[in-house]
C-alpha cells in the first residue's frame, strides 16, 4: 500500500472507480495498472521519439551496460521496461495469460522486430530486472518503439504506451533534424507527461558550428511544441562515446529526488481523472435509458442505436475519403513526375553538353567518358533532388490537409451524436475532445543509382579505344543518350518512393480515423447492451444512482485539470 495521505487517497479513489466499473476489460485493465503502479510505488519514465533516433543506445548509456537490443534498421518492437532489483531476469506476460522468466541475454526473442515480428507471439509486457542502479529509487526506465517507421504496429505500439507514462525523455537528431510530425508527437508526449527531457543525441556526427545551429534550431521547436522553454541536452550514445549521458543522467537523478512523489501524485491523478469521465458518460447514458418507461425506453434506444449506426457509417466514409484523397495525390505525383521527366531531362542534356563542348577536347582519351558520366551525374543528382523536395513538401502538405479535414470530419459527427443523445434522452456527454493529428507525416527514403551493367562495360571499352574525334563523338553520343534514362530513373525513384509512403500514411489514417470512431461507439454501444439487459427496476436505478454519485464525488476529489492534485486522503474530505 501507498505510505503518504496523498497516494493512499488515490488508490481508495481508483478502488471506488473499480467499483462503479460494470466490468469492460479495457476499463478493468487500466484501473488495475494504475493500481498496481501505484501500490509497487513506481514511477514510468518513457524514452520516446521517432526510429532510429537512439533511444535504445540511449538508455543502454544510462544503464552503464549493452542490455536493449539495438541495430541500424528499427530493431525496438514492444515497450521494455526496466526497474531494478535481484535476481536479473527478463519477464514476459502473454495475452493467454502466462507468465515466463528467462535470463537477460533472451531479451531480444520477445521484443525485437526480427525476432517477434508484429507481435506474433502474443506478449502483453515485458519487465527487465537488473541489479544496476537506476537515476532514483522506484523508478522504471521505458524504452519504448520508434515511431513513424515502416512498422506500422511500432507507432501504434508506442502511442499505447504514451498513455502510462509519468515523465518522459523525448530523444531527437540534428541528421535528420526535428520534423513535423516530431513536433506534433513531442506536443503530445508533453501533454501527457508531468516533466519532458529532450536530448539532442548522435551529436558527435556534426561539428562545432553546425551543433550549434542543431541545439538553436532544436530548442526552437521544442519551444513551440510545448509552449514552454525547455533545456535541450546534448548526448552522443553509441559505442566508445558517452558524451552528455552522465548529465543526462545527473539531470535525472535530481530531478527525481526533488519531484518524483508529488510529480507521481499529479500523474496518477490525471490519468485518473480521464477514466472516471469516460465511465462517468457510461453511466449517464444508462441511467437516461434505465430512467425511461418501457416503452419510450425501445423506442430511445432503437433511435439512439441508429445513431451509433450512422456513426460507424461516417468512419466508412472517412476512410473512403482518405483513400480517395490519397489516390488523387497520387494522381499528382504521377504527372508531375511525367512532366519533371521530361523537363528535367532536357534541363539536364542542355547543361551537360555545354560542358561537354567547353571542356571535353581537355580530358584525356581513355577517360573522357567517364569524366563526362561524372559530370551528368552532378547535373542530375541537384536537379532531382530540388524536384524531389518540392514533391516532398507537396505530398506533406496534402496529407496534413487530409488529416485536418478528417478531423473536423470526426469533432462534427461527435457534436452531432452529442446532440442527438441529449435531445433523446436529455443527458449531456463529455466525449472525446480533438487527440491533435491522426498520423505522424511521412518518412522519404529516396538513394540516387547510376548503376551500369556488365554490357555496358565492355562496349565503354570498346568507345574509349577509338582514337581522334570519332571516339570523342562516340563517348558524347553515348552519354548524351545516358541523360534520356538516367534523369527519367531518378524521377521514377522518387515516385516510387512518395507511392510507398504515401500508401503506408494512408493505412496509418484509416485506421487512426476507424479507432478514434470505435472508442466512442464501443463505450456508448456496451452502456446501451447493459441498460437494456438490466431494465428498469428499482434497484438498478439506484445502483445506477450510486455510481452517478460516486464517479462525481471522485472527479471532484480529483480536482479539474488545471488544479493542483489534491492533498487530502479520503473520498469525501477534500
Amino acid at each position: 500500500m501507498p505510505t503518504s495521505p496523498e497516494l493512499a487517497g488515490i488508490h481508495r479513489r481508483l478502488s471506488a472507480l473499480t467499483a462503479t466499473c460494470p466490468g469492460d476489460d479495457d476499463d478493468r485493465r487500466a484501473l488495475g495498472a494504475l493500481a498496481d503502479q501505484l501500490c509497487r510505488d513506481r514511477f514510468r519514465v518513457l524514452v520516446a521519439g521517432e526510429a532510429k533516433r537512439g533511444k535504445s543506445t540511449l538508455l543502454n548509456a544510462l544503464l552503464g551496460r549493452d542490455l536493449l537490443p539495438t541495430g541500424v534498421i528499427p530493431v525496438t518492437a514492444l515497450a521494455t521496461t526496466v526497474r531494478q532489483g535481484t535476481p536479473e531476469a527478463v519477464t514476459v506476460r502473454f495475452t493467454d495469460g502466462r507468465v515466463e522468466r528467462h535470463p537477460t541475454a533472451a531479451l531480444a526473442e520477445f521484443v525485437t522486430q526480427a525476432a517477434n515480428p508484429g507481435n506474433r507471439r502474443g506478449v502483453t509486457e515485458v519487465v527487465v530486472t537488473v541489479e544496476g542502479t537506476l537515476p532514483a529509487p522506484g523508478v522504471e526506465l521505458v524504452d519504448t518503439p520508434g515511431t513513424g517507421s515502416v512498422h506500422v504496429q511500432n507507432t501504434d505500439e508506442a502511442m499505447a504506451t504514451l498513455r502510462t507514462m509519468d515523465a518522459a525523455v523525448f530523444v531527437v537528431t540534428a541528421d535528420p533534424p526535428v520534423s513535423a510530425a516530431e513536433q506534433e508527437l513531442l506536443r503530445r508526449v508533453g501533454e501527457a507527461s508531468v516533466r519532458t527531457f529532450v536530448v539532442l543525441n548522435k551529436a558527435d556526427q556534426l561539428g562545432a558550428e553546425d551543433l550549434r545551429e542543431a541545439v538553436a534550431f532544436t530548442r526552437h521547436v521544442v519551444g513551440e511544441a510545448l509552449g514552454r522553454t525547455v533545456p535541450v541536452l546534448v548526448c552522443a550514445a553509441r559505442e566508445g562515446v558517452r558524451r552528455g549521458v552522465d548529465e543526462l543522467a545527473a539531470a535525472l537523478t535530481g530531478y527525481l529526488t526533488e519531484h518524483r512523489d508529488t510529480d507521481l501524485l499529479r500523474s496518477l491523478t490525471h490519468r485518473t481523472r480521464q477514466l472516471a469521465a469516460g465511465l462517468l458518460d457510461e453511466v449517464l447514458l444508462a441511467r437516461a435509458v434505465a430512467g425511461l418507461d418501457a416503452s419510450r425506453r425501445d423506442e430511445r434506444v432503437r433511435a439512439l442505436r441508429a445513431r451509433l449506426a450512422t456513426l460507424d457509417q461516417r468512419r466508412e466514409e472517412a476512410a473512403d475519403l482518405v483513400r480517395a484523397q490519397a489516390r488523387h495525390i497520387l494522381a499528382e505525383v504521377d504527372a508531375a513526375a511525367g512532366h519533371a521527366a521530361r523537363a528535367l531531362t532536357a534541363q539536364v542534356t542542355a547543361a551537360w553538353t555545354t560542358a561537354w563542348e567547353q571542356e571535353s577536347a581537355r580530358w584525356p582519351r581513355r577517360e573522357r567518358e567517364a569524366e563526362g558520366r561524372r559530370r551528368l551525374v552532378g547535373l542530375t543528382r541537384p536537379a532531382v533532388d530540388v524536384w524531389r523536395r518540392s514533391q516532398e513538401e507537396v505530398v506533406t502538405e496534402r496529407l496534413a490537409a487530409l488529416d485536418q479535414r478528417v478531423r473536423e470530419r470526426l469533432a462534427h459527427d461527435l457534436d452531432t451524436f452529442r446532440d442527438s443523445v441529449a435531445d433523446l434522452l436529455g443527458v449531456g456527454l463529455a466525449l472525446p475532445q480533438d487527440g491533435g493529428p491522426l498520423t505522424p507525416n511521412p518518412r522519404f527514403r529516396y538513394h540516387f543509382s547510376e548503376d551500369i551493367g556488365q554490357t555496358e562495360l565492355l562496349a565503354g571499352w570498346v568507345r574509349r579505344s577509338l582514337p581522334g574525334s570519332a571516339g570523342r563523338e562516340r563517348a558524347r553520343a553515348h552519354v548524351a543518350d545516358e541523360a534520356a534514362s538516367l534523369v527519367p530513373m531518378q524521377v521514377g525513384r522518387v515516385r516510387a518512393d512518395l507511392q510507398e509512403r504515401l500508401a503506408d500514411s494512408t493505412r496509418r489514417l484509416v485506421r487512426a480515423v476507424a479507432a478514434r470512431y470505435d472508442a466512442v461507439a464501443h463505450r456508448l454501444t456496451s452502456a446501451l447492451d447493459q441498460s437494456q439487459r438490466r431494465g428498469a427496476a428499482a434497484d438498478e436505478a439506484g445502483v445506477l444512482a450510486e455510481r452517478e454519485r460516486m464517479l462525481r464525488q471522485v472527479i471532484t476529489e480529483l480536482g479539474s485539470p488545471g488544479q493542483a492534485a489534491p492533498t487530502t486522503g479520503h473520498p469525501g474530505t477534500s
